[in-house]
């Protein structure tokens, strides 16, 4: 009996123990009580956004955890935030790397994501370096897309609601264009299309076809006609080159007289000096003065004038006599003077 109940006590132990390993072991593991053994260097990250990363956040690269968030973000005076990570010695983080926050599950969990460049350099991110961090990414950024997209769907659906709108109003202005055009054709119908205007567009087009009968007619006669004309036009074209030859001609003595103009004015107040002359000459005259005045209006020194110049006529200035001895009774001359027998 002492036995059997110091096995069962030894196996109860046993298994107490080994549940209590199990529990330590369980406890270090996820404890995270391992990492603090493993050597590590420090970065910082700064970001734009930070919601949902706390003390411990798993820091990964390629899906496996290369470090974790040493304490809660801190806000800068720039209002961004800074994240202080712990990177796990072994690993070298590519430099050109980007560094952002995203979700680890749908529960909401958020983790430091590590992109390495697609052309690696061979040299590695310093330790406490100080990291501008990049966009969401993985679940966040189908997130932000969704976002983006839920966005521009409300704006398409408002635009569509707009287009709507006016496309409701485009079809009552339709409807009403509608009527209007009914009422017009019908007043179309009334007043134009009546039997009393459709005779008169028969008769307008009767005189139509009328006109173009006698178009086509003088279309027939036009080639003659146009002959006729050039060579009117032709018998112009000879007159005008004979009128500018007759120009010409003009010119060149209008050139040949123009001395002759030129001597015009001279000429011409030579003439009024002689005219001048002569009226003062005919006042002298009229009024009795030198020698044609006196033979002008004295009978007897007109007589005398006379006289003188028959005796001048009959003899000569050699044998010139008075007048009283002119015709003497006893002249031999005069014998045979008077009628002939």
């Amino acid at each position: 009996m002492t036995n059997d109940r110091k096995k069962t006590e030894l196996l109860v132990g046993t298994f107490l123990l080994l549940g209590l390993v199990l529990l330590s072991a369980l406890i270090v593991q996820f404890g995270r009580f391992g990492e603090r053994f493993h050597d590590s260097y420090n970065m910082t990250l700064i970001v734009d956004d930070a919601a949902g990363i706390i003390k411990g956040s798993e820091v990964r690269m390629g899906g496996a955890k290369i470090g974790r968030v040493t304490r809660l973000p801190v806000l800068n005076e720039d209002a961004t935030v800074q994240i202080d990570l712990s990177i796990n010695k072994q690993i070298s983080i590519p430099e050109g790397s980007s560094l952002g926050v995203a979700s680890a599950s749908l529960l909401g969990d958020k983790m430091i994501i590590v992109t390495p460049p697609k052309k690696l350099t061979g040299r590695s991110m310093q330790a406490n370096s100080v990291i501008q961090g990049s966009g969401p990414s993985g679940l966040d950024a189908i997130q932000t897309n969704a976002e983006s997209l839920s966005r521009d769907a409300g704006e398409l659906m408002a635009g569509a609601t707009k287009t709507l709108a006016n496309v409701d109003q485009a079809v009552v202005e339709i409807r009403q264009a509608s009527v209007e055009l009914r009422e017009a054709i019908e007043k179309v119908n009334d007043s134009i299309l009546k039997q009393q205007n459709l005779d008169a567009i028969d008769q307008s087009l009767a005189n139509f076809r009328s006109t173009t009968e006698h178009w086509n007619a003088f279309s027939a006669e036009l080639p003659a006609t146009l002959g006729e004309a050039r060579r009117a036009i032709g018998s112009m074209e000879q007159a005008a080159k004979s009128a500018h030859q007759t120009l010409s001609k003009v010119d060149q003595r209008v050139e040949e007289l123009a001395p002759a103009f030129v001597e015009l004015p001279k000429a011409t107040a030579a003439i009024s000096a002689a005219a001048l002359k002569a009226s003062e000459t005919m006042d002298h005259v009229a009024e009795g003065k030198g020698l044609l005045g006196t033979l002008a209006n004295d009978d007897e020194v007109s007589t005398d004038a006379k006289a003188f110049i028959r005796n001048l006529k009959e003899r000569g200035i050699l044998r010139y006599q008075d007048g009283e001895s002119l015709h003497p009774a006893d002249d031999p001359r005069n014998r045979f003077r008077g009628r002939r027998r």
